[in-house]
């Protein structure tokens, strides 16, 4: 887990699959009633992610996902917007039996 961050048990969309987890509102710290001790969440087999970003080695893929997203510019994507609005205007086109759309 080099350079990762392990999983949380205090994250908002951990769950726990025994329904065992219990955290005071004062304390930070996560208790697991199952085991009876305090709740490591990257070494659990019962833990689950709402989100789906809980990586095999135990930790939170979660940062991945967003640092991967790239943003387009407004070029970019008035490009993509035109390029979607020539196709469906050619479907049309071959549909209807005309040259042109007035």
């Amino acid at each position: 887990m080099k350079g990762k961050r392990p999983c949380e048990a205090t994250c908002p969309y951990f769950r726990c699959g025994q329904r065992a987890l219990f955290i005071k509102k004062g304390n930070p710290q996560a208790f697991c009633n199952w085991v009876g001790d305090i709740c490591v969440a990257a070494k659990c087999k019962y833990a689950l992610c709402e989100k789906r970003a809980l990586l095999v080695d135990g930790s939170c893929g979660l940062e991945d996902r967003e640092v991967q997203r790239k943003l387009r510019s407004i070029e970019e994507e008035a490009e993509l917007e035109e390029a979607t609005l020539k196709s469906a205007q050619m479907k049309l086109m071959k549909k209807t039996g005309k040259f042109f759309i007035e």
